[in-house]
């Protein structure tokens, strides 16, 4: 992973509104904030898990995605606002000139294409089904629709880590980066839950459904020194008992906000994620 990269730009959304961070300035995650918590908040029925179903006028801008599945729908807005906050220009489909990549991170966000696809089966039969469904039932499908609408030409790629599904897709998108392959990355960490069918068979389930997009630079965003400075590191203990610690869930919302409002859970300079058997990730600033 290259020694420095940008953080320039990020979009992102929560339950249990579709711009809950923007609109409900209270409900933005912080590291001190768990996933248990979440779930505790909307347990009295108040507020809801789910994200809703995008505005129209959020929408606006983004014409012919209203065929596709929510999860690229939500996962274009963000991807958007991201690109929108770098300073980087989308085009039109079609004129890939660019090495701009593309890192999803998701383990769910084709499993309501699938629903929806066997419910037709078993309604209308195998061979009469809406052959607009069947590409949405592949799990990369997300990256390679975003990659297609923004006309980002660099490497598209699908990450799907279970509980480190996060960390997996940040170090993937700054090896990118340092292997000269994308001169940017924007990265979209997507969780939804599971139709109804699928409960009790899923193993990783967020508390509460969010979509957060980054950018990642190797320079900072438009050459006039914007950006997050930051440092990806993999470690294998934590430096000390007070060292700010947070879940692979919580990680890309914490750096959303980080790039918003500045602010670091504690005063802190170095956070850390779990990485799974490789110990931990730490982003230092």
């Amino acid at each position: 992973m290259p020694q420095f990269i940008y953080l320039s730009g990020c979009g992102y959304y929560m339950a249990p509104s579709f711009a809950a961070i923007v609109k409900r300035p209270d409900s933005r995650p912080s590291a001190g904030d768990s996933a248990e918590h979440s779930a505790e908040d909307s347990g009295d029925g108040a507020l809801s898990s789910r994200i809703e179903d995008e505005p129209e006028e959020a929408a606006g801008g983004l014409k012919g995605l209203k065929r596709h599945s929510r999860a690229v729908r939500l996962a274009c807005l963000a991807i958007r606002e991201a690109l929108q906050t770098a300073s980087i220009p989308g085009h039109a489909p079609g004129g890939k000139s660019n090495d701009i990549g593309v890192v999803v991170g998701t383990n769910d966000a084709n499993l309501e294409a699938i629903d929806r696809l066997q419910q037709e089966a078993e309604t209308y039969g195998v061979n009469n089904t809406n052959p607009g469904l069947f590409p949405e039932t592949v799990l990369n499908v997300i990256a390679g629709q975003a990659s297609i609408y923004f006309g980002l030409g660099g490497p598209n790629v699908t990450i799907s880590g279970g509980d480190f599904s996060s960390v997996k897709s940040l170090q993937y998108a700054a090896d990118m980066l340092e292997s000269g392959s994308a001169s940017h990355v924007a990265v979209c960490i997507v969780r939804l839950h599971p139709p109804a069918v699928f409960e009790g068979s899923i193993r990783y389930r967020a508390a509460r459904e969010s979509v957060v997009a980054l950018v990642l630079s190797r320079q900072p965003s438009g050459g006039s020194g914007s950006g997050l400075k930051l440092r990806l590191e993999s470690v294998t203990d934590l430096p000390d008992a007070a060292a700010t610690r947070v879940t692979d869930e919580q990680l890309p919302a914490v750096l959303a906000v980080k790039l918003r409002s500045g602010e670091l859970p504690s005063g802190t300079s170095v956070i850390y994620a779990d990485a799974g058997p490789e110990g931990l990730l730490a982003v230092e600033f």
